[in-house]
């Protein structure tokens, strides 16, 4: 509650001067540091714990996750994009790209906004959420595998209900997104993976290949042709391609991990609250 009193008061209570990218950059730099704030004092008044256990136990594993999700994560609007060419969906306007001081500013502040809600809602909604789901419900009379799938399950809808989704289908995409970045922090323990692919997915989809606008730092300008419920930055493709996604999470943890399952440091949790 208190996150959602930080995420709406910020924007309303305080307006940095310059451009719109330059305002939401600092914005997200702001929502940032209150909401890393707030966590802190979360961990240690409320949960009683070091605030690395939020999947912030960052070292050289940690930062490699973070890299092959932003792999992961832009896959998934690249291939988009690519099937809305080759189903005739969308055409190129132009090319966006132009290599100049005032571009790579644009490109410095929209990395700092996908990174800035990427870290803020993965630290919220997997670090603190599913970690406290997955503790507050790991009760004696419930099987393990039945309390991760509701902690999981809940962080998911919670996530999804904290996005405005305007058809059932945006709201659909929220939900499967929400188990997709819950999967990468089961498997990974850490919110390093699930940074990645929020903030690549999010990246490449508004600022690289954007359907739904068009802004200064589009690499490609688009025309879409085809319905937003399916070619859309929410719709049916994209959602869909959020399995092969999974599977790529599933198969880089076992090359990493050599098995596949819960994350020893998901375990742990468990165990220490049986």
């Amino acid at each position: 509650m208190l996150y959602l009193v930080i995420f709406v008061s910020i924007p309303v209570f305080v307006a940095p001067t310059g451009d719109s990218l330059f305002r939401s950059a600092m914005l997200r730099v702001l929502l940032v540091c209150c909401t890393g704030g707030l966590m802190l004092g979360a961990a240690t008044y409320l949960d009683k714990r070091s605030i690395n256990e939020f999947g912030l136990e960052i070292d050289r594993r940690w930062v490699i996750d973070a890299i092959v999700g932003l792999a992961i994560g832009g896959a998934i609007p690249a291939v988009a994009t690519v099937l809305g060419f080759a189903g005739g969906w969308m055409t190129v306007d132009e090319l966006g790209y132009t290599p100049t001081v005032a571009y790579l500013q644009d490109v410095g502040l929209a990395v700092v906004i996908t990174m800035g809600i990427a870290i803020v809602e993965e630290l919220v909604f997997r670090g603190y959420v599913l970690t406290n789901a997955l503790e507050g419900l790991n009760l004696h009379r419930i099987p393990q595998p039945s309390t991760i799938a509701t902690a999981w399950g809940a962080s998911a809808l919670l996530f999804a209900v904290s996005h405005p989704a305007p058809a059932l289908i945006n709201g659909f995409h929220f939900l499967s997104a929400g188990l997709l970045l819950g999967l990468a922090y089961l498997l990974s323990g850490q919110i390093g993976l699930p940074i990645g692919i929020h903030a690549g997915f999010n990246f490449v989809s508004t600022y690289v290949f954007p359907t739904a606008a068009d802004p200064s730092v589009a690499v490609l300008s688009l025309t879409v042709h085809g319905p937003s419920w399916l070619i859309g930055r929410t719709g049916l493709i994209q959602t869909g391609l959020q399995l092969p996604a999974a599977l790529v999470i599933l198969a880089y943890i076992w090359w990493r991990a050599g098995d596949l399952g819960i994350s020893p440091a998901i375990e742990s949790k468990l165990l220490n609250e049986s």
